[in-house]
């Protein structure tokens, strides 16, 4: 075989292996149609089948798959013999037989296997199901393992999403953590919500108001004045002065004093 199949096939492999976790050895499960094509050809199938995979493979066949080979007739007589020399899986159907395909398809559900068929409408059925690898005879000679379909790369893809994503119980989880460590409040309908954090003042209203400046005599500027008083009935009380009153001997005194100071000079 050449370099670039090894190399498709070691692809092909890395991407079952890697996304639906098939392991070494590998379990190729093989129908009569894949068995009776190899017998006409004289392929020695478990030679092939490592040869191929450059790994460990083992080659599997169940009873279902056994009895309808034998009920075929005598032209699949060589065919049946060939089959018995595999190792015979227990597939549950022993005491009612199915047909090879419906054997097959309840085999894939719980287990990793390639199946190695030759059944078009069996090859069709794993195409459209993820994760079962198909392995045929191309041309009735060429050992070929398919491509993956679109159908296993988009499950491919969602299988590692959910990896990657968190769960919902995991999620749940987390937000009681929080809860419990007070990182969040708890929401009366339901949901946790979100702790508020406390802001700082505004630094504009921490500043200290401005001092206004005293008027300075001689420019006009007015100073501060005490509100007016306000008595009953709203009416505005202006105040009053206190007059000094001197005595009268006083007042003729400075009386005179001020016009004999007028004579004087």
């Amino acid at each position: 075989m050449k370099i670039t199949k090894h190399k498709k096939t070691r692809k092909y492999m890395s991407f079952y292996i890697n996304n639906f976790g098939f392991r070494e050895p590998l379990l190729v499960l093989i129908d009569g149609s894949f068995c009776h094509a190899a017998y006409k050809i004289r392929l020695q199938i478990e030679e092939q089948l490592k040869k191929y995979f450059q790994c460990e493979v083992k080659p599997i066949v169940t009873a279902c798959i056994i009895t309808e080979t034998d009920n075929l007739g005598p032209g699949f007589t060589g065919t049946s013999q060939l089959l018995k020399k595999f190792l015979v899986h227990r597939c549950g159907h022993e005491k009612r037989p199915l047909d090879g395909s419906s054997c097959i398809k309840s085999m894939t559900k719980s287990c990793h296997y390639i199946v190695a068929t030759q059944d078009r409408a069996l090859q069709e059925w794993v195409r459209e199901h993820p994760g079962i690898p198909l392995f045929y005879l191309h041309n009735a000679s060429v050992p070929t393992l398919v491509q993956p379909s679109e159908a296993h790369r988009q499950a491919a893809a969602e299988g590692q999403k959910s990896r990657v994503g968190i769960r919902e119980l995991d999620q749940q989880t987390i937000q009681k953590l929080k809860v419990k460590e007070g990182l969040v409040t708890p929401d009366p309908n339901g949901g946790p919500k979100k702790k508020r954090k406390v802001k700082n003042p505004n630094p504009l209203s921490c500043k200290k108001p401005k001092k206004t400046k005293k008027g300075v005599e001689g420019k006009g500027t007015p100073s501060e004045s005490k509100p007016p008083t306000v008595g009953e009935g709203g009416v505005v009380k202006k105040k009053s002065r206190k007059r000094i009153k001197l005595p009268k001997h006083v007042i003729e005194h400075l009386k005179a004093g001020n016009g004999g100071g007028a004579g004087a000079s």
